[in-house]
């Protein structure tokens, strides 16, 4: 029931429309009886600093930041949890005070959907496709593992030069993946490659491992890494698992409670 004391929250990104998280929000603010509601909008670059003042003048209580706003956000919180400076990108807000706290939950999401799934990182060749601030989480998360290398490549060469010089990686152009691929375990896209029908892979694909393993942030959409998967007949892992872990993760800063996982899978499933 809403009324006047009904709390806020919401998910900013450009574009949005794709965001399941308010259908997994607001079944967890159901299901633990929480007078919450959570909206998703859809905020233009050019206006995202109004945004964020906007939802601070309406006593919004906190904020999930997906593409492309998640570095640039910490220009606009007052606090910044440890974690997320050392990663250099925020994915959940909480409001306290008229200040805003920023914290990242995508490290976690994405280890923790890893383990439920099983995959050993132990010694694995790793290509991270994407330098921005999803990039940056899932690296954190793979240099805090027992995983052997860790390539970056991104369509601009610089800003993958940028983060490998943070976090100490192998930098490779994106025109020369293709050499790369074979010794490749592990193959992550955190780029926005794939939430528009006309994308393709931004490089060639010949010969890859029967085993490797490609898991894209993006979900509930054909990308070109899932055709990918299917044409090389590759496992593949999608981004539902991670939207759920770090979203559950966001949840507990909120509400001091941590939801329950298999619930919302169930939920997602439905709109997937």
């Amino acid at each position: 029931m809403i009324n006047t004391e009904t709390r806020l929250f919401a998910i900013l990104g450009y574009p949005i429309k794709h965001s399941l998280s308010p259908q997994m929000q607001n079944e967890w603010f159901k299901k633990e009886k929480l007078n919450c509601i959570y909206l998703a909008f859809e905020s233009n670059p050019r206006h995202f600093e109004k945004t964020i003042e906007s939802l601070k003048l309406l006593k919004f209580c906190g904020l999930n930041i997906t593409i492309p706003y998640k570095i640039e956000i910490i220009k606009y919180v007052d606090f910044l949890d440890k974690t997320a400076e050392r990663i250099g990108s925020v994915n959940t807000v909480s409001f306290k005070d008229d200040k805003l706290y920023g914290y990242n939950t995508d490290h976690l999401g994405f280890s923790q959907d890893l383990l439920a799934k099983k995959v050993d990182l132990k010694n694995k060749e790793v290509l991270v496709i994407g330098a921005g601030g999803g990039a940056r989480a899932i690296i954190y998360a793979l240099k805090n593992s027992e995983v052997g290398s860790i390539y970056i490549a991104n369509r601009t060469l610089k800003n993958a030069q940028q983060l490998a010089s943070i976090f100490g990686l192998k930098v490779f152009d994106i025109s020369e993946v293709e050499e790369l691929l074979p010794e490749i375990d592990l193959l992550i896209n955190t780029s926005s490659c794939g939430l528009k029908e006309s994308d393709v892979l931004p490089f060639n694909v010949v010969k890859v491992k029967s085993s490797l393993i490609i898991y894209d942030l993006i979900f509930n959409k054909m990308t070109p890494f899932v055709k990918l998967a299917k044409r090389k007949k590759l496992k593949i892992f999608t981004g539902d698992g991670m939207l759920v872990r770090q979203g559950a993760c966001g949840f507990k800063i909120w509400t001091g409670k941590y939801p329950d996982i298999e619930f919302a899978e169930a939920v997602l499933k439905k709109f997937i």
